[in-house]
């Protein structure tokens, strides 16, 4: 039985799933009523999409290389619940992987809906998202190319068995070395969860894959959000 989610805070929208789930994302609409690319910033475990917001400043970076995006911040599931919020990226994270949440159908489904409601570039519908957001970008990657264009890990890992997109993918992967959540070369080590390292993600996901794929680490990062991470996701979606 799905529990509905409690009524959004002031300034999110709502829309509910073919599942029958009440989903809430934040919208900042930087458009200015033109044409214009479709950004999704996703929360890591236990995050949220107001978090996310301020702890990213993703729309300086936007403005600082004059790129008008509609930014959506959606939530994960589990926050109904009393649980931390999650997104199922495969096999992470607890609780929506044991809920069997159809997260790449509520993206499907919220894309459409964004679709009707501002005047979207469907070319350049991009997702960015933070550790488990992170693994939940790489999923849409390979499981929805059909809309979703290009990526940006942060932190995250491939967590599905088979990567297809149908259509080329561009993504962007940035990691530090110093990353104990989610190491740089793999582990078990969060709820006896198997994270493969962030080299065989990046080739597995470029195997079947004709987009413009990158990977930066650095020796200092951790695995909480850089500043810098903003500019260099902006960066490269903008040259996209």
């Amino acid at each position: 039985m799905v529990t509905a989610a409690p009524t959004a805070p002031a300034g999110f929208d709502t829309i509910t799933t073919a599942d029958g789930r009440v989903r809430s994302y934040l919208v900042s609409d930087l458009s200015n009523g033109e044409s214009a690319p479709l950004l999704f910033v996703l929360h890591g475990f236990g995050g949220n999409a107001q978090a996310m917001s301020s702890s990213t400043n993703i729309e300086d970076s936007l403005d600082a290389y004059d790129l008008d995006a509609v930014v959506v911040y959606p939530n994960g599931t589990g926050a109904e619940q009393g649980l931390p919020q999650s997104w199922n990226a495969g096999t992470c994270c607890p609780f929506a992987m044991f809920d069997l949440v159809d997260d790449v159908a509520f993206f499907d489904e919220l894309i459409t809906s964004l679709i009707a409601q501002y005047d979207i570039d469907t070319e350049r519908v991009w997702v960015v998202g933070h550790s488990n957001g992170g693994m939940m970008a790489y999923r849409l990657g390979c499981e929805l190319s059909t809309r979703i264009t290009a990526i940006g890990v942060a932190a995250g890992a491939l967590m599905i068995d088979t990567c297809a997109p149908l259509r080329p993918v561009n993504a962007l992967h940035v990691h530090g070395e110093l990353d104990t959540v989610v190491p740089l070369a793999g582990s078990s080590s969060f709820l006896g969860i198997v994270f493969p390292s962030t080299q065989l993600s990046v080739e597995k996901f470029s195997r079947t894959n004709g987009g413009d794929i990158k990977l930066v680490t650095d020796a200092e990062w951790s695995h909480d959000w850089r500043p810098e991470w903003s500019d260099l996701f902006t960066k490269f979606l903008a040259s996209k």
